[in-house]
């Protein structure tokens, strides 16, 4: 096993460039320039093994799951990728072979957004821990939030949702053979988030299940988001293999898609449809709840994933 420096030089140290970025992985900080004219962007993120990933997964997969996951709250805000940061806590028994399948794994997921590594840390953890902290760029007072959902906006979302949450329990059972694109190579809608600047009144993306993440902004906006059953795009693969109720509810409760969820004036209407974006509510003024399906409570206590 290498020792904690030897680790980092060579597994989490490649040759990176950005223009932006002052000083990066090998010293006590990192050091990035903010463009004038732009705010910093900043989420931090952590998955934990057999909580949000099976243990037993190829190394190289948990690791663009992990920092695609992370980039997707990016997306949400309108941003454009520039840095992050890792936090790796690894078991005692972690060997050379599996650091250097992750970081392959890391090192293309970050070549195809165009974010670089700039620092982080290495710990010893009776189990696999991976936070990520992640950073990009946006025209100041441009960001997207989930605070300005106006009444009389429609609803929007980027794809279908639904697959990852059906395709769990195959991944659970075979986690080192059953490659699911949709659970471990998620894509992280940054273009999409980028020119919904400026277009939408709010935003967010999915991860927890669409009634509760729709519930944040409903809340935050002080509105209330009224979905149509019909019109929630339900993955097809899902359909077929645990049929129409069963997709159903893993789109609406299930979460992993980091598909966006946004609303939007009825002016954008055109060009959202040409951004290939499917509207699927309302946003109504605030009565007795948050969040409605076809004008009526969900039927369920759960409305998507909670740790506690």
């Amino acid at each position: 096993m290498l020792t904690e420096f030897e680790l980092i030089k060579h597994c989490f140290n490649w040759p990176q460039s950005n223009d932006s970025v002052i000083c990066a992985v090998g010293d006590d900080a990192s050091i990035v320039r903010v463009p004038s004219g732009y705010d910093l962007v900043q989420s931090i993120d952590t998955q934990v093994a057999d909580v949000h990933f099976p243990a037993a997964a190829p190394a190289e997969l948990i690791a663009q799951r992990a920092l695609r996951c992370a980039i997707s709250d990016l997306a949400a805000m309108g941003a454009t990728p520039q840095a992050f940061h890792l936090a790796l806590s690894l078991p005692s028994n972690t060997n050379q072979h599996w650091l250097e399948s992750f970081s392959t794994g890391l090192r293309d997921c970050a070549k195809e957004y165009n974010i670089v590594l700039i620092g982080g840390d290495t710990t010893s953890c009776p189990s696999l821990v991976i936070t990520l902290q992640v950073q990009g760029l946006v025209k100041s007072g441009q960001a997207l939030t989930r605070s300005n959902a106006q009444t009389g906006d429609d609803i929007w979302l980027s794809g279908e949702i639904g697959r990852s949450a059906s395709a769990l329990g195959s991944i659970l059972k075979s986690p080192t053979t059953f490659i699911e694109k949709a659970y471990y190579y998620p894509q992280a809608q940054i273009f999409l988030g980028q020119q919904l600047v400026g277009l939408a009144n709010s935003a967010m993306d999915i991860s927890d299940g669409l009634l509760q993440d729709a519930s944040h902004i409903a809340k935050a906006s002080g509105v209330c988001l009224n979905f149509f059953k019909q019109s929630i795009p339900l993955n097809e693969s899902a359909i077929k293999l645990h049929g129409y109720n069963a997709a159903l509810e893993f789109a609406l409760t299930g979460g992993d898609d980091y598909q966006l969820l946004f609303t939007a004036p009825k002016s954008a209407k055109n060009t959202l449809h040409e951004l290939a974006c499917i509207k699927v509510g309302q946003v109504q003024s605030k009565d007795n709840y948050w969040v409605l399906i076809d004008g009526q409570p969900f039927d369920n206590k759960k409305t998507g994933y909670q740790h506690f």
